[in-house]
Order: C-alpha cells, then sequence, then structure tokens
C-alpha cells in the first residue's frame, strides 16, 4: 500500500512538472492576442496619440481591446498587410475584426492630458503591458508616480499599471548677455528654448561660449564690433551645424543646430580692438612726437660726425 502510495505521489508530481512547463503554450492557446509595444505620443497642445501593437491569433475572427481612457476617438486597426480592419467601440472597449491577421496596429486619440497652471497631468492605466511616452519637445518632468524603466530625454518608459506624469514644456526664451569691453556694453542675444549657463566672452582667443541643456535650435545675434568674421561652431570641442543666415552692418545672425546639450563655443576672426580714450590718445600723440623728435636727432648727429 506504501509503495503504491509512494508511486502515486511520484506521478502527481511529474505531471504537474509538465503541466507547468507546458503553462505558457497552454495559456496562448486560451489567449485571443499578445500585446507587443503600447506607445503614447503627446502633442503640444495635449491630445494623446496611443498606438499599440498587437499580435493576435490567427484563427480568431475577432479581438477586444481595452483603451487606457473611456474617452477615446479616431480608432483606426490596420493588419500586417496595411489593410483597414473594422472596428466598433463600445465604452473603453475595442472590438476589432482580425479575420486572421497575424499582426494589428490599432491607433486612437484618448482624452487623458489636462492642462492647470502651464503644468500638464498625464492619467491612464496600461493594464498588461510596458508603455512608452513620447512628450512634446522642450518638456520637462515634474513628477512620477512610478519609478520609470528608462528616461531619455522627453522619452519615459513606465511599467504597466496606472501612470501619473506632471510635466511642463518650455517655451522659446531671448537671454540677453551683457558684454563690457573698454568701457563699452556689448549685448549678445541667444534665442531658443533651451537652458543657458556658463555664458563667456574671451578677448584672446576671439570666442563667445555658452552651454545648453538640450539640443533645441538656437539662434545668436553677436554685435560686429564684438566679433566679426568667419565664424566657427563647435560643440563640445567638436565642430557643429550651423548657418550663417544673415549679416547687416552692426550684426550677424547665426543658427545653431547642436546634436546633444553641451558647450557651444563660437569662434570670430577679428574681436572689438581697444578703444582710444583722452589719455590714451595723449599717450599716442606723445609716443609719435618723441619717436619723431629722436629720429631727428639721430640725423642731427650723423650731420655733425661727417
Amino acid at each position: 500500500m506504501s509503495r503504491r502510495k509512494n508511486f502515486f505521489l511520484i506521478a502527481l508530481l511529474a505531471i504537474s512538472i509538465t503541466i507547468a512547463a507546458a503553462w505558457p503554450a497552454i495559456l496562448s492557446l486560451v489567449t485571443e492576442y499578445k500585446e507587443v509595444s503600447f506607445t503614447l505620443n503627446i502633442s503640444r497642445s495635449g491630445t494623446a496619440k496611443a498606438v499599440e501593437e498587437i499580435n493576435p491569433r490567427t484563427i480568431v475572427s475577432t479581438i477586444t481591446i481595452q483603451t487606457i481612457s473611456p474617452t477615446v476617438s479616431n480608432v483606426l486597426a490596420t493588419d500586417e498587410k496595411n489593410t483597414v480592419l473594422s472596428t466598433s467601440l463600445n465604452g473603453n472597449l475595442v472590438r476589432i475584426d482580425t479575420l486572421g491577421a497575424s499582426h494589428v496596429t490599432l491607433t486612437y486619440d484618448a482624452s487623458i492630458v489636462k492642462e492647470s497652471d502651464k503644468v500638464w497631468d498625464l492619467n491612464y492605466n496600461s493594464t498588461n503591458i510596458d508603455s512608452k511616452v513620447i512628450l512634446p519637445p522642450n518638456s520637462d518632468i515634474i513628477a512620477v508616480n512610478n519609478v520609470p524603466i528608462d528616461i531619455n530625454d522627453t522619452i519615459i518608459t513606465m511599467p504597466a499599471g496606472q501612470v501619473s506624469i506632471s510635466y511642463v514644456v518650455r517655451s522659446i526664451s531671448t537671454n540677453n548677455f551683457v558684454v563690457t569691453e573698454n568701457g563699452t556694453n556689448h549685448t549678445v542675444q541667444i534665442i531658443t528654448t533651451s537652458k543657458l549657463g556658463n555664458f563667456n566672452f574671451d578677448h584672446n582667443s576671439k570666442s563667445i561660449s555658452f552651454k545648453m541643456d538640450n539640443k533645441s535650435p538656437t539662434l545668436v545675434i553677436i554685435p560686429r564690433d564684438l566679433l566679426e568674421g568667419t565664424y566657427q561652431i563647435q560643440l563640445n570641442e567638436k565642430p557643429a551645424t550651423f548657418k550663417e543666415y544673415y549679416q547687416n552692418s552692426t550684426h550677424s545672425w547665426i543658427r545653431i543646430d547642436p546634436q546633444s546639450s553641451g558647450k557651444i563655443t563660437i569662434i570670430g576672426k577679428t574681436a572689438v580692438v581697444p578703444e582710444f580714450g583722452p589719455t590714451s590718445l595723449l599717450i599716442l600723440f606723445a609716443s609719435i612726437i618723441f619717436s619723431i623728435s629722436l629720429l631727428l636727432y639721430k640725423r642731427k648727429l650723423v650731420t655733425l660726425e661727417i
């Protein structure tokens, strides 16, 4: 009897191990589809465009997907051949007639973003899958409800479940930096959405430098009596993409398109020369008179020797 009991326990254990090993395959047989990826593209106006990639079982004719919001619009589903599939919306459920498709791309607009006092709040529930959120350019994240999986500039990847993100979008700002050379003020104007720092003008190297915290296109307006000539632009001491697209008698306009954040250096051929005040002019005049007198004196000595 004891042997039979042991045999039964061993057989039960073997069956359990077999079922556990085959469970993913068994689960796939009863699941209509597999969610592959989910991405949210957020516009500056707060519109959220959801893009979900799905792999349905080819033997099913329809699948039902839960959206991240009960308020959605512009629903569109296409298969792997980019054929538009029929859809119907009921609350936050989208029924898709897959008709044997092996891959489906589902897109829709979701009302999940609200703005208050220039702070944008994004709230949704990605029940079964991690989600990637692409915020508008020049956005700064100020709060999240969970630890992100990854953050890369304005792209944030969040784990599955309830997601709340608060962010602000920086507007274009004009930054004026005053350089004082020989008693004269020269204003260098920098227009960008990036945060700037460490502005510096170096007369000896004939250069202007500053740091940017992102790769926003930047317009720099430089007084020509401060720095002019054929400009060279560097990003972190390497050549950077730029365009000197306008120049008049007083200023040069330079557009810089950095590939990353970092230190921008603008190098010119000539820099402002020292100005001559009354004292400087007197010294210069005295020097000229002294040089002429010395030359005449030397000629007189030569004449006397002869």
